[in-house]
């Protein structure tokens, strides 16, 4: 039975009760919400209809909606959030949602990286201190939200089952073939998660969360960086990160899977083949890294619940090679070349880029995140560097860095355990287009893509650069069916500085949570501060999760 073409009401049920969970468009597929008797899926009020007036482009240090809409902050660094004193980290990128019941839920975000110059500003690069603060605000925060009847959802701080998972003491379990082998010392466990940036939910309602550039705390010596000596402090194998963590909230256990590879993993997207085995789609952020899918050995028993993580520790994985349209296994019982370089299947998981370069994976321009479109199973991705071509460098409008397109995988026959696929460039980045840099996608329920750009910002913009043309950093919705298909219609703009990470849809559709990450990033000194996002006057910027929605009219 293939999960492609099933109703939402029978795919719930295919899942089962214990796969019944919500995060707006980071799910599989992207409409499924709590309620199994729910109807279909209908346009979003906020954002489906396309009723409002693009987003001006802006150069401010406060966040820029269209006309009609407002925001209000839900969460910020260093808000306490449980009895403990455990403060909520810095760079939040990722943020998802999974529902208990009618009034309760989870919600999770990563942490990517902290802006050391406004938390410890005048501190030491080689101190103790200044690693130890590093390493605790990275990770992820993991909050209860309720609601109130007649309310909107929010996030409860303080509450006792709040939790942190930081970069500095939590315990992850090591999963997958690499566990307890060599290729990680003899490890059964890691020590902190860094550099989360995107992530996933899995259909057994745990969050996941990819460790992305974890070469800057910790080096990589597969790809030859050294790590900071801002981390002398702290001596941990690099080996030990670089995966695709899983969070439980109800349990607070905690797991870094290896059979999915060691990488700059942006998110991991789920999907299930037409025989019912588990499919997650992974991309490498790294200039000329490859796109990967891990298949597992066994099918997807909604009645096992959790029991499901299994499914993550034994399977296939394999690399894109979009030149030919394959799906190559890095498998050394299959691939002689891999045997021979001295390959097993837990180096594999701990050399992954080099594994996939031996046997032709295809490098791109920094494959960022993917997402499944929940009615055609087709594999969107958000390749952020792929130079804009046919663009006459003479011309005086010509801008080098506006690069990113938006990318198309077809699985064959539309089956997502299948080898071979389609590959395709829907959108390039470029003046005309309206496009720069895209970094984070997602759905809403009538499968409009979300997009938000990543480019550099500066306190003043380059000649010829995205930011002279675009301002600042952006989010646009992108119809993918319709008289609009693939148009680029600017939804909202960060604030000077800033990034958008992960737009999602509320639990009552009513809302668009987004992260806006590092604000004021682009700061001269403390003294010259672009952005005092989101407190205001002349408060040091923050990264903080807000909630855009529509303005009440009064009659």
């Amino acid at each position: 039975m293939s999960s492609l073409h099933l109703k939402r009401r029978e795919f719930v049920q295919f899942l089962g009760a214990s796969a019944v969970v919500a995060a707006g468009h980071r799910l599989m597929p992207n409409w499924l919400v709590t309620r199994a008797d729910a109807s279909e899926p209908t346009a979003t009020p906020l954002l489906d209809n396309l009723d409002f007036k693009p987003a001006p482009i802006s150069h401010s240090g406060d966040l820029t909606l269209c006309e009609g809409f407002e925001y209000e902050v839900l969460l910020k660094r260093g808000d306490v959030i449980n009895p403990q004193g455990e403060t909520y980290g810095d760079h939040n990128d990722y943020l998802a949602i999974v529902q208990r019941d009618a009034t309760t839920g989870w919600l999770w975000s990563n942490h990517e990286n902290v802006s050391m110059k406004f938390l410890l500003p005048g501190e030491m690069l080689d101190t103790f201190k200044y690693a130890e603060t590093r390493l605790r605000n990275m990770g992820g925060t993991c909050v209860r939200i309720e609601r109130k009847p007649g309310g909107p959802w929010r996030p409860v701080l303080p509450h006792a089952e709040n939790f942190r998972v930081d970069g500095l003491s939590s315990r992850l379990k090591l999963t997958g073939p690499a566990a307890g082998t060599s290729w990680v010392f003899g490890a059964h466990e890691a020590i902190g998660s860094v550099g989360n940036c995107s992530g996933g939910i899995t259909p057994w309602g745990t969050f996941c969360s990819g460790e992305e550039n974890f070469k800057d705390t910790w080096g990589d010596p597969e790809m030859k960086d050294n790590p900071p000596r801002s981390i002398r402090h702290f001596r941990r194998p690099s080996e030990h990160y670089g995966y695709i963590c899983e969070i439980d909230p109800d349990t607070q256990e905690l797991f870094k899977h290896t059979s999915l590879g060691r990488m700059a993993h942006e998110n991991v997207a789920f999907n299930l083949t037409r025989d019912g085995r588990l499919v997650a789609y992974t991309g490498d952020d790294r200039v000329e890294q490859c796109m990967y899918k891990f298949i597992s050995h066994d099918r997807y028993d909604p009645a096992a619940g959790k029991a499901n993580r299994r499914l993550l520790e034994h399977g296939t994985l394999y690399v894109a090679n979009t030149k030919k349209g394959k799906w190559i296994p890095l498998d050394p019982e299959k691939n002689r070349r891999l045997r021979r370089h001295g390959f097993d299947a837990a180096r594999v998981c701990v050399n992954t880029r080099t594994a996939a370069k031996l046997v032709g994976g295809t490098p791109l321009a920094r494959p960022e995140d993917i997402e499944v479109h929940p009615v055609t199973g087709e594999v969107y991705v958000a390749l952020t560097s792929w130079q804009a071509s046919g663009i006459d460098k003479t011309k005086p409008d010509y801008f080098p860095d506006i690069a990113g397109a938006l990318g198309r995988l077809r699985e064959r026959d539309g089956d997502a355990g299948s080898l071979e696929f389609e590959f395709d460039i829907l959108v390039r980045g470029a003046k005309e287009t309206g496009l720069a840099w895209p970094d984070n996608i997602g759905f809403t329920d009538q499968n409009n893509l979300l997009v938000a750009t990543d480019y550099t910002i500066k306190s003043k913009p380059d000649k010829n650069s995205s930011q002279e043309y675009f301002g600042n950093n952006y989010l646009v919705v992108v119809p993918t069916s319709g008289p609009k298909q693939n148009q680029v219609i600017r939804f909202a703009v960060t604030p000077k500085g800033a990034e958008f990470c992960s737009p999602t849809l509320s639990l009552d559709r009513q809302e668009l949570w987004i992260n806006v990450q590092h604000p004021g990033d682009d700061s001269p000194s403390l003294k010259e501060l672009s952005s005092h996002f989101p407190e205001g006057g002349d408060a040091i910027p923050k990264s903080a999760m807000v909630a855009i929605k529509r303005k009440r009219t009064t009659n």
